[in-house]
């Protein structure tokens, strides 16, 4: 006989539902250092795009203006490639992720089209012999994105989920003999997962190469922000449009005090509780088979501190 899935509230087993199908875009940003406590993390985050409701040609259309009647005027002004690192003072880069964060923003009162997750692993808090010593960052990187991309799927999209494709910028991964397939065979074997691919595909830094990287892009704005808010910024040497992008409604009204400050909010008219997650891992070194290694051991995201709020003011360079 075969096994019969557990019914949902509605009687319906897990078979019955109608899987939701996703795309993954995925990106990282390897070794930081937070000064303050001089603990060092590192950075992942993906965008989950659902097949019947994409978003690709969103950003596209949002990224040239092409709302606009003379749109192709500008067109070359609209055509900067977007990394976090290298906003710096490139006004046309600033309002093209001023444009895309407010389409975020907007997006949760209207549509709700947009998914991400995005975790930070603090590495000192880590027992390192427990990961490849020759492929550290790596075999540190494959167990907790395939972690996080695990909990983000079926928190989003419940228990019947199949992801047709995963793309990962191209990056230090591409070169370690399992992260290309390791990932999927072991997410593969959870029973509320299908994946319809069975390897990562890398895609490259620009969208001129592959009209795919600006869902990459978006992933690595989001992840600077983050990552910024959290490990802090120089006000004096800082980039002046990524401060004004720190200041903004959207991060300010939107990312702190909702996605960071209220995480679990079921009530917000936003409705960002199962579409977004943000955490932080591990708060506790621990050991194989303790006590403490079975107990909860991510941040408390509502509770952590933001050194950016701490330190803007102060003349210390955390990116």
């Amino acid at each position: 006989m075969s096994e019969i899935s557990n019914p949902d509230i509605f009687g319906n087993s897990v078979e019955d539902k109608k899987s939701t199908e996703v795309s993954i875009y995925a990106d990282e940003i390897q070794v930081v250092e937070d000064f303050s406590t001089s603990e060092r993390w590192i950075y992942m985050g993906a965008i989950y795009e659902k097949i019947n409701d994409p978003i690709l040609e969103d950003l596209i259309n949002i990224r040239y203006k092409k709302d606009l009647p003379d749109w192709e005027k500008y067109f070359q002004k609209n055509d900067a490639n977007i990394h976090w690192h290298e906003i710096k003072d490139s006004l046309d880069r600033k309002h093209i992720v001023n444009r895309w964060l407010k389409y975020i923003y907007d997006d949760c009162l209207i549509s709700r089209k947009i998914y991400f997750s995005l975790l930070g692993i603090n590495i000192d808090n880590l027992n390192t012999e427990e990961f490849d010593y020759n492929q550290n960052f790596n075999s540190i990187y494959n167990r907790f994105f395939r972690s996080m991309l695990g909990f983000s799927l079926k928190k989003f999209f419940g228990e019947n989920v199949t992801v047709k494709n995963i793309f990962h910028e191209e990056g230090q991964q591409m070169y370690h003999e399992y992260f290309e397939w390791h990932p999927i065979f072991r997410l593969n074997q959870d029973k509320y997962l299908n994946f319809h691919c069975d390897k990562i595909e890398f895609l490259p830094k620009s969208h001129r190469d592959d009209k795919r990287s600006n869902i990459i892009q978006l992933c690595d704005t989001l992840l600077g922000i983050f990552k910024d808010l959290h490990l802090g910024i120089d006000a004096g040497s800082y980039p002046k449009y990524k401060k004004e992008i720190l200041d903004s409604e959207f991060v300010q009204s939107f990312f702190i005090k909702r996605l960071i400050r209220q995480p679990d909010n079921l009530r917000s008219r936003f409705s960002y509780h199962k579409r977004f997650n943000l955490s932080l891992f591990p708060k506790r070194k621990s050991e194989i088979g303790s006590l403490e290694r079975r107990m909860n051991n991510y941040y408390e995201i509502s509770a952590i501190k933001l050194n950016y709020e701490e330190n803007k003011n102060q003349n210390r360079l955390f990116d």
